[in-house]
C-alpha cells in the first residue's frame, strides 16, 4: 500500500496483513504516523503500519517457486564446493573453537541477501554482546553504511526464561518471511539450534513429558523439521518473488557429531559444512571438512552457473572433490613410506591436494583482499591450481609413457 521514508537502506513496504482482501475504502496520505495508528480501510478492517503474527505459524503465500539462484557467500569453499541455493536451508555443526562465530559473520556480512536475521539463542550473555558490537562495527560492502542498519538481531541469552529461548528461532523465521513478502531476499543466521533444542528438552522435563534419547523430547524431530522447512523461494503478494534462506549452527556436546540434534539436522538439510577439529588446531579456515560436508544442490547450482557465463562450473567442483579425496588417501601411505618414495602420479596428487587446501580453501577473514572472493576469482584459482597439476603431471611422466593417471 505505500512505503516508510528513512527506514534505512532497504525500502520498508507496508504490505496488507495475511487474511485481509476486498475493496480499499480509505488511504491516508502521505505524512508521519504512529506504528499502532491506522493507514488504511479494506473493507472495513483498519490497517495499521505495525503487523501481528503468531510466530510459530508460517506466514502464508499464493505458490512456491523452485530454489535455481545460488546464494553467494563470499566464501569459496562454500560457494565453489558446498554451495547453498537461495531459498535453501544449511546446517552448520562443530565444536567448540571450530570457527562457527567467524564463518557465521563472514556468511552475514558478504552474503548477497537483502536482509540478515541473526538468531542468537541460548548463548553466553557475554559471547551475544561481543557479536552484537562486532556487528554495529563493520561495514556493508553493499552500501558503505553499517552492516547492522539491514540485520534484524534477536537475541535471548542463556539466563533468559525457557520460552524465550524456544520461541527465539521462530521469532526470526517470521520476521525473515516478513520481509520476504515484500520481495526480499532473507537470510536467517541462527546460532546455535542446540541450544533451543536444550530449551525443549528443559521445558519438556518441567511438564512430565515422557523423555527420548539423551533426554530430549519425543517430537525434537518434527519440530526441527517444521523450522527449516519455513525456508524457500516463493512467489508473496502482489507477485513479488522472495526467499528465506536458513542457516542454523549445531553445538554438539563434546564435538559428537552423532548426538540427536546433529543427527535429526542432517536429514532436513540439503547443505551441510562440517567443522573440523584437526583443521581448526592446524589454522585452516574456515574449518569445513571435505570429507564431511555436502551439498545436494550441486547439480542445480551447476546448471545456473552453465546458464550464467561458467559452464564448467560442475566439473570444476567435482574434481577438486576428487583430488582432495584422493590426497586424503596417499597421505596416510605417505606418513609410512615417506613422500620421495611414491610413485610420480601420487606425487603430483599429493601436491595438488596441498595446494587446493594452502591457496584455494583457506582463507583469511581479517584481510581486506581475501574475506570476500567473487565466484569469477574463486574460478580462477581453481584453474590455476588444476594447471600446475597438469604441468607437474607431464613433466614428471617419463617418455613415450601415456598419460592415463593424471587427475
Amino acid at each position: 500500500m505505500g512505503t516508510v521514508s528513512d527506514a534505512g537502506p532497504v525500502e520498508h513496504r507496508v504490505l496488507v496483513p495475511p487474511g485481509v482482501q476486498g475493496r480499499l475504502d480509505a488511504l491516508r496520505p502521505a505524512g508521519r504516523y504512529q506504528d499502532d495508528e491506522p493507514v488504511a480501510t479494506i473493507d472495513g478492517t483498519q490497517v495499521a503500519l505495525t503487523s501481528w503474527w503468531p510466530v510459530r505459524k508460517p506466514r502464508p503465500y499464493p505458490h512456491r517457486l523452485p530454489s535455481t539462484a545460488p546464494l553467494v557467500t563470499g566464501q569459496r569453499v562454500l560457494d565453489a564446493v558446498f554451495p547453498i541455493l537461495k531459498g535453501g536451508a544449511a546446517s552448520v555443526p562443530g565444536g567448540f573453537g571450530t570457527g562457527k562465530t567467524v564463518l557465521l559473520q563472514q556468511i552475514a556480512k558478504w552474503c548477497d541477501a537483502d536482509v540478515i536475521v541473526y538468531v542468537g539463542c541460548g548463548e553466553r550473555g557475554n559471547e551475544l554482546a561481543d557479536v552484537l558490537a562486532e556487528l554495529a562495527q563493520l561495514t556493508d560492502p553493499r552500501t558503505g553504511g553499517r552492516l547492522a542498519d539491514r540485520t534484524v538481531t534477536v537475541a535471548n541469552t542463556s539466563n533468559m526464561p525457557i520460552m524465550a529461548r524456544e520461541a527465539s528461532i521462530y521469532t526470526g523465521v517470521t520476521v525473515a518471511e516478513y520481509y520476504r513478502d515484500m520481495g526480499y531476499d532473507t537470510v536467517v543466521i541462527a546460532d546455535s539450534t542446540s541450544r533451543w533444542a536444550e530449551a525443549l528438552r528443559e521445558f519438556a522435563s518441567r511438564i512430565g513429558a515422557l523423555p527420548a534419547e539423551e533426554g530430549y523430547p519425543a517430537g525434537l524431530a518434527s519440530a526441527l523439521a517444521a523450522f527449516y522447512e519455513r525456508a524457500g523461494r516463493v512467489a508473496g503478494p502482489g507477485g513479488r518473488e522472495g526467499s528465506v534462506t536458513i542457516v542454523g549452527a549445531v553445538s554438539p556436546p563434546g564435538g559428537d557429531l552423532t548426538e540427536p540434534v546433529t543427527a535429526h539436522t542432517q536429514r532436513f538439510v540439503r547443505t551441510l559444512w562440517t567443522l573440523d577439529r584437526d583443521l581448526a588446531n592446524a589454522r585452516h579456515y574456515p574449518a569445513v571438512s571435505w570429507s564431511g560436508s555436502y551439498s545436494r544442490d550441486s547439480g542445480t547450482v551447476g546448471s545456473w552457473y552453465a546458464g550464467n557465463g561458467d559452464p564448467g562450473w560442475a566439473a570444476r567442483a567435482s574434481r577438486m572433490v576428487t583430488m582432495l579425496a584422493e590426497a586424503d588417501r596417499l597421505a596416510a601411505l605417505a606418513d609410512l613410506v615417506g613422500a620421495a618414495a611414491l610413485p610420480g602420479p601420487e606425487r603430483v596428487a599429493l601436491l595438488g591436494g596441498r595446494l587446493l587446501r594452502e591457496a584455494f580453501l583457506q582463507q583469511n577473514a581479517l584481510s581486506p583482499n581475501d574475506a570476500f572472493c567473487a565466484p569469477t576469482k574463486s574460478a580462477a584459482l581453481a584453474d590455476l591450481v588444476f594447471d600446475v597439476v597438469d604441468r607437474s603431471g607431464s613433466s614428471s611422466r617419463p617418455a613415450g609413457h601415456p598419460a592415463t593417471w593424471r587427475t
